[in-house]
C-alpha cells in the first residue's frame, strides 16, 4: 500500500511538472509574438468579441507580459483574469512539487482540486457561459 502511495505522489509531481512546462511555453510564445514573423491564424478574425470572446487573448497575454495593461485590456477584456489564473497555476504547481509528501498528499490533492476548480470558474466564467 505504501509503494502505491509513493507511485501516486510521483505521478502527481510529474503531472504538475508537465503543466508547469506547458504554461511556461505558452507564456514564452505570448512574449515572443511581436518578434515572430509567423503567427498562428485566428478563427475569430473579423468577428465581434461578443461572438468570439477569446479573440485577442494571445495579444493580451503578450501585452500583460510587457506590463501594458491598458493595451492588454483593449485586445481582450478577459485577458488579465485568465492570465492571472495561469500564473497562479504555475506558482501552485511549483509549490506543490516542493511540498507534497506522503503525510499530506490527500490534503494537498483535495485543496488543489478545490482551489483550481474555483479559480477556473472565476477566471473563465465569461468564456464558458453562453451569450
Amino acid at each position: 500500500m505504501q509503494s502505491n502511495l509513493f507511485y501516486q505522489i510521483d505521478s502527481y509531481k510529474k503531472i504538475n511538472i508537465i503543466f508547469s512546462l506547458i504554461i511556461i511555453v505558452i507564456f514564452f510564445y505570448c512574449f515572443m509574438v511581436p518578434f515572430l514573423a509567423v503567427t498562428l491564424p485566428s478563427s475569430c478574425e473579423g468577428m465581434p468579441q461578443i461572438y468570439c470572446k477569446s479573440r485577442g487573448l494571445t495579444r493580451s497575454f503578450s501585452e500583460i507580459l510587457r506590463f501594458n495593461f491598458d493595451k492588454a485590456n483593449f485586445y481582450n477584456s478577459y485577458g488579465l483574469k485568465i492570465f492571472v489564473f495561469f500564473l497562479l497555476q504555475l506558482l501552485a504547481r511549483i509549490y506543490i512539487c516542493k511540498k507534497v509528501a506522503a503525510e499530506n498528499f490527500k490534503q494537498i490533492l483535495s485543496l488543489d482540486i478545490t482551489l483550481s476548480t474555483i479559480a477556473f470558474i472565476i477566471s473563465f466564467y465569461n468564456l464558458i457561459i453562453p451569450i
